[in-house]
């Protein structure tokens, strides 16, 4: 849009206010194409870096170190998804396969659990997985 015609006749062919309503329209247009990029440095998904690290302190998850950012971006994704587990066993399945297919666990009923792992976890599965405090986790 040409916002130049949105000022009156009288001070639109003035050339020092056409160059000052210029420098401020162009910056205002300027932000207008910004917005749209915004939410990918917020989201999750699109974060990178330090963005990255900002997200997961504001989760009360900080980085692990050595971890890459699609390593933390997993891990941020698993421990999120644990935020649902209600402290049941019957939750646990559907978090699981949401956040990793394949993998499961096992109550074996002598306080103590069993995790299976579908693919490679960038940190130990029962640093991952849900696991009741006095519970010990064994690792497949």
């Amino acid at each position: 849009m040409d916002y130049m015609t949105l000022f009156s006749a009288a001070n639109r062919d003035k050339p020092r206010f056409a160059a000052l309503a210029r420098a401020v329209l162009r910056q205002a247009e300027d932000l207008i194409a910004l917005i749209p990029q915004l939410g990918s440095g917020f989201s999750l998904a699109g974060a990178r870096g330090i963005q990255l690290d900002a997200i997961g302190e504001s989760f009360g998850i900080p980085r692990p170190e050595g971890l890459t950012d699609e390593d933390y971006r997993k891990v941020m994704t698993i421990k999120l998804a644990l935020f649902r587990w209600n402290g049941s066993n019957d939750t646990v399945k559907p978090i699981l396969d949401d956040v990793l297919p394949g993998s499961s666990f096992c109550d074996n009923l002598d306080s103590s659990v069993t995790l299976y792992a579908a693919s490679a976890l960038p940190l130990p599965a029962r640093d991952l997985f849900p696991v009741p405090a006095g519970v010990k986790p064994i690792e497949t």
